[in-house]
């Protein structure tokens, strides 16, 4: 579902990349040359990164000196858009864009990517790859503006959180037990989601459950019931309730709104 390569050397646009997933980017750290697609030829640029539409065969023409080519699947872009709402984000992969980024925050874009890296090659489960994708996607992109106020170092814990909180999120509600997994005290686990997230671990943990009740409700055939024990609710009624006051509707009024 998701493939990372080192990517170097000399290139000439009568070969096109390869890619064995349809969503794709190019990561240039340092070259000289252009991108070539229908759409016209783009310079590359050191530092620049390029978000590259489904559709299109891509060519180069010049010279690589180090750089990554990075390919994953529908389902795992799915994964960032259930948490980047902006249209813009939607909209990422529908034409040809770029970023470009320079000093610490190529430095940091680098970094993440080459733990992503290490990451799949130590066999990571894809619900751990899904959300560094999509921390990934948010960084580089920009639509998560907060995250470039952090320190690489931070931005791995923020990576951490995100990973123990999808495994765990439906059945563990304690502070104590995601400070553990943290390395961190209680204390010091609410200071950094207050400071990184601006938000408690109580509200993350709710946000999360309500976006994958909103999920199962619209795109599965399991009933209320199934769902709310699904979900870590020992009654149904306990789960209605707290979807009404996140969501302000009863969960009929959404399902007919699906």
């Amino acid at each position: 579902m998701i493939k990372l390569e080192l990517i170097k050397g000399t290139f000439k646009k009568e070969s096109a990349l390869t890619a064995t997933y349809p969503m794709r980017i190019l990561m240039i750290k340092e070259a000289r040359g252009c991108l070539c697609m229908n759409s016209g030829d783009h310079s590359l640029k050191n530092g620049r990164i390029f978000f590259i539409p489904e559709e299109g065969l891509v060519r180069l023409e010049g010279e690589i000196t180090s750089g990554y080519w990075l390919n994953f699947s529908s389902a795992l872009y799915s994964e960032f858009l259930l948490q980047h709402l902006d249209p813009l984000a939607k909209n990422l992969f529908l034409n040809l864009s770029f970023r470009d980024l320079d000093g610490n925050g190529l430095k940091k874009a680098f970094g993440l990517i080459e733990q992503l890296k290490r990451d799949i090659e130590a066999r990571n489960d894809m619900k751990f790859l899904a959300q560094y994708l999509s921390l990934f996607l948010g960084f580089t992109a920009g639509f998560d503006g907060y995250l470039a106020a952090l320190t690489l170092d931070e931005l791995q814990q923020t990576l951490r959180f995100r990973a123990i909180l999808e495994n765990f999120y439906k059945r563990e509600k304690s502070i104590e037990f995601y400070a553990e997994g943290m390395g961190m005290s209680p204390k010091k686990l609410n200071s950094f989601l207050d400071r990184v997230l601006g938000k408690s671990l109580f509200v993350l943990i709710k946000g999360r459950v309500m976006r994958e009740a909103e999920e199962l409700l619209l795109h599965s055939d399991y009933t209320v019931d199934e769902i709310a024990a699904i979900l870590g609710f020992q009654q149904t009624s306990n789960f209605s309730d707290a979807f009404r006051r996140y969501k302000g509707i009863s969960i009929s009024q959404f399902s007919n709104l699906g």
